[in-house]
């Protein structure tokens, strides 16, 4: 964003008698760039208030003037644009069937956050739902995806769908960034890929070309300003969920019995424990699992997350309004059009903000 400010006026006149001049007018144009950039802080943090100066945003390593900072809550009651992006090469029949189903249960949820479109990539990528703000039509049209990959999962079980060759990997990542080129939506916007991983390099090894390929598609997407929700649902649960230790439990879990006492000392009752999808077992193994190390590299460059089980939707809904957007001071972009590395701190609080880890 630019704003120009121009200079007043300025009349000089001699005086004591000597004729006056005619007026001379300055004016003088000064170009001030701005940058926004959405941002997540760590939960210790939510609600607080927050000014441009507890941030320090570093680009290239170089600080940046942070003009502005607000709560992405403040900048209406839907500010989320909203892209479902369901890839048929990219993700398996199963796995767009699950994703798809899992979406159109919450498209409340997702309606809420603002206005949603639906697109569909296979030979070409297409919109199929235009950006609405009606849960019925985008819980109908996402459910008709479902059905449709049900029909190919299910045929799924006597034919042999191969993983898409390293060709195909780069082509339809082409693609997805040819079509999100002609959309610059203002505020924050969000992209819900629906795509599986791909086969892990062996250690040590250099990546293989699909993850290059996702290496690259991420740093564009971090530099558009697109937060990227990697959707691979699973078929089975996420596991019985842990039951997480309350600070009740491990006080009087440690305290010994004594004699002298007659028993631990009084309780001292402490704050319940936060729920987190954490406390299931197979939401973890989603942060270890080798085929999805493209879709979280993905997401840890543009401030996104990886979904694989439904659980982990309403956390996600409930954590994206309360992200914040800040104003950073941009000059003129590097001349040899390369991609410049960005981080966000606040160093007064003692924390680091997810952020998108590319700028143009």
């Amino acid at each position: 964003m630019t704003r120009s400010l121009f200079s007043l006026a300025a009349f000089l006149a001699f005086a004591g008698g000597v004729p006056a001049q005619s007026p001379q007018t300055f004016s003088e144009q000064l170009d001030i760039r701005e940058r926004e950039v959405v941002i997540a802080l760590p939960d210790n943090l939510a609600g607080k208030a927050l000014r441009p100066g507890d941030f320090q945003v570093l680009v290239d390593g170089r600080p940046r003037e942070v003009t502005r900072a607000e709560p992405v809550s403040r900048q209406g009651p839907a500010p989320w644009t909203i892209l479902i992006y369901v890839d048929r090469v990219l993700a398996s029949p199963g796995t767009a069937f699950y994703s798809s189903l899992a979406l159109a249960e919450h498209a409340r949820d997702l309606a809420g956050l603002g206005t949603v479109e639906v697109a569909v990539a296979d030979s070409d990528p297409g919109s199929v739902l235009a950006p609405t703000r009606e849960p019925w039509r985008l819980e109908q049209t996402l459910a008709g995806l479902a059905g449709k990959a049900r029909i190919e999962r299910d045929r799924a079980r006597t034919e042999v769908f191969p993983p898409p060759s390293d060709a195909q990997v780069r082509r339809q990542l082409d693609k997805l960034a040819a079509f999100l080129a002609s959309r610059r939506p203002a505020g924050p916007h969000a992209l819900f890929l629906v795509a599986d991983g791909t086969a892990p390099s062996p250690a040590g090894s250099q990546p293989t070309a699909p993850e290059a390929s996702f290496r690259d598609a991420s740093r564009h997407l971090a530099a558009s300003g697109w937060v990227g929700i990697a959707l691979a649902v699973r078929r089975d649960e996420p596991g019985a969920p842990l039951a997480p230790r309350s600070e009740l439990d491990i006080f009087e879990g440690s305290a010994a019995w004594s004699g002298a006492t007659n028993g631990p000392p009084p309780p001292i009752r402490g704050h319940a424990p936060r729920k987190t999808t954490l406390a299931f077992p197979r939401v973890v193994d989603l942060f270890t699992d080798a085929r999805l190390a493209p879709l979280r590299a993905l997401a840890a460059a543009t401030a996104g997350t990886v979904i694989g089980y439904d659980v982990q939707l309403p956390a996600l809904f409930a954590e994206l309004p309360r992200r914040w957007t800040i104003w950073i001071s941009e000059p003129e972009p590097p001349a040899d059009g390369r991609l410049q590395t960005l981080a966000v701190r606040l160093p007064r609080k003692k924390a680091e903000a997810r952020a998108p880890q590319w700028l143009p």
